[in-house]
């Protein structure tokens, strides 16, 4: 069964720099979902204040996403792809 190589998050990056890689893959939609998700991001720690800018913080914040998988039947992440390795 080939799947897709689940990409490496980076260590950290500020919002207006969101990496194409990452999603929503785009900063005009990095800022909608900090503005949506920001209490929550705050609270996991995957949103820093360094200074005057926001940035969010890449280990905890594929741990955010993790969370969120439960809403998008399709996600796919480095946890679900070793459980289905497992069952496999």
């Amino acid at each position: 069964m080939s799947r897709n190589p689940v990409p490496v998050v980076p260590h950290s990056w500020s919002i207006a720099d969101w990496p194409s890689s990452v999603y929503p893959n785009d900063p005009k939609r990095g800022r909608y979902l900090v503005r949506e998700h920001k209490a929550e991001l705050l609270a996991s720690g995957a949103l820093v204040r360094v200074g005057r800018e926001l940035v969010i913080m890449g280990a905890r914040y594929s741990k955010f996403l993790e969370r969120q998988a439960s809403r998008v039947p399709d996600f796919e992440c480095a946890a679900n792809a070793a459980r289905i390795e497992q069952v496999a």
